[in-house]
């Protein structure tokens, strides 16, 4: 019985060893923390403020699940359950983190303009080249280029705004070489490299159709895209534009180590705000806020606005700015005493606190 006993338990411990090693195709996102901004932002010692108020910035642990872990967060109500696929979409985890890290790169420059604009600094933004986002599959270009490379010209003509981007790739024959002149995400030296021009086809019909970009030489069946009666010609990559700052009055330094993703993009603006200002812009309190910044100053959606309520709630703030698409999620989770807001731009984001008790002034030079 006792031998009997000892098999069961070392085929249990086996099989549980097995389950853990065993990945399944669903991550689960769980509440994260709630930190205060201040304390990633660094200015000047001459322009920085210290207030009785504070603006946290939430995130949320995100953990893909081995087979005997997908039950136990399967029973934490806390945690949400997706699939892989909405995390990486049709890339790898790999990619996903790639595009994450110039999600964030985005989100500090896009606060930091917008903050300093708001104070009343000269600061704008300016396109200064288009970022490589994401590669399609089969890409004529994943070889050559890189997630995060700064594509600032094509056979010599200056590629700084996604249109004038098409506009270079259109005018080289599918098939023929371009020259693409480009630099990594943190400035470096630019560099060239000969890409053949592919050729846009359709894949599928009806919604689930989608444009893939074919090597020239391809034999395909598929339908062809075609601008002016004539074949598109295409990179095979996804982009987003990249800018840089015009004005800057003096050095602003945002700490987002182990952080991605955008949607920080909130917390850092209104963060920077009440750094800079010698008024107390949150009044006091402890406010937090989740969702993109863009350099125009419009708040966009995020995900995990659950859980990302949740960290803030246990955090202790009373006030929660989200996007308006979060809005009733966000108020599901927050409980008796977590207000939650829900914001357009950051012009309604400080003038919801300055009702709810706050002070702002525009300390900078008129723009």
């Amino acid at each position: 019985m006792l031998f009997g006993i000892s098999v069961t338990v070392l085929v249990l411990i086996a099989a549980g060893a097995i389950a853990a090693s065993i990945s399944v195709p669903y991550y689960a996102i769980t509440p994260g923390t709630g930190m205060n901004v201040a304390s990633l932002i660094a200015v000047p010692r001459t322009y920085a403020h210290s207030h009785r108020g504070s603006v946290l910035l939430t995130d949320v642990d995100l953990a893909q699940l081995s087979a005997i872990e997908y039950p136990i967060f399967a029973l934490d109500h806390n945690a949400q359950i997706v699939p892989a696929s909405e995390i990486n979409g049709s890339g790898s985890a790999t990619q996903y983190d790639d595009e994450g890290v110039i999600d964030m790169v985005n989100a500090r420059q896009a606060a930091t303009v917008v903050a300093l604009h708001e104070l009343g600094y000269a600061v704008h933004a300016v396109p200064s080249g288009v970022v490589v986002y994401a590669f399609e599959e089969k890409s004529v270009s994943s070889e050559a280029l890189a997630i995060g490379d700064v594509i600032v010209a094509i056979n010599g003509v200056t590629t700084t705004t996604l249109s004038s981007l098409e506009d270079a790739v259109h005018a080289v024959s599918p098939g023929k070489v371009a020259v693409v002149h480009y630099h990594g995400l943190s400035k470096s030296k630019v560099s060239s490299v000969a890409i053949h021009v592919g050729v846009e086809h359709v894949l599928g019909t009806g919604e689930s159709a989608q444009v893939v970009c074919l090597s020239a030489s391809s034999h395909s069946t598929l339908h062809e895209v075609e601008e002016d009666g004539h074949e598109t010609p295409c990179l095979g990559i996804g982009v987003e534009q990249e800018y840089r700052n015009v004005g800057m009055p003096f050095s602003v330094s945002i700490d987002s180590d182990g952080i991605i993703g955008p949607s920080a993009g909130l917390a850092f603006t209104l963060g920077l705000i009440e750094k800079l200002d010698p008024g107390d812009l949150a009044g006091g309190m402890r406010i937090a806020a989740t969702g993109t910044m863009s350099i125009n100053g419009v708040v966009g959606d995020v995900g995990g606005v659950a859980q990302k309520t949740v960290a803030v709630r246990d955090a202790g703030a009373s006030v929660f700015f989200v996007p308006p698409q979060e809005e009733a999620v966000a108020k599901a989770h927050a409980g008796a005493h977590l207000k939650v807001l829900a914001v357009d731009d950051i012009s309604q984001a400080i003038s919801d606190l300055v009702r709810l008790g706050g002070t702002f002034s525009k300390v900078g030079a008129t723009s």
